[in-house]
């Protein structure tokens, strides 16, 4: 559908125990470039915006991790992406 899910909380843990910054990347225009089911692909523009890098260390909880990290990603999409 193009819009954003829930994310997975393995790699947020990941961040926590290692102290590896997150990189927050948004896409979109990629979403009518390629059917469901097709291999065709579709000329278009894409557009990608890589965030600032957030630190697991800054966060007291992983969900406030998670929260931080899908807020910046959601920041550059379009709305109807934002889910």
């Amino acid at each position: 559908t193009g819009q954003l899910l829930a994310f997975k909380k393995w790699p947020f843990y990941l961040a926590q125990q290692t102290g590896a910054p997150i990189i927050p990347v948004s896409i979109h225009g990629t979403e009518g470039m390629m059917r469901k089911g097709s291999p065709q692909v579709t000329p278009g523009d894409a557009y990608v915006h890589f965030h600032p890098p957030i630190l697991a260390a800054d966060h007291g909880t992983r969900e406030d991790l998670m929260i931080a990290v899908r807020n910046a990603i959601a920041s550059d999409l379009p709305e109807w992406m934002r889910g």
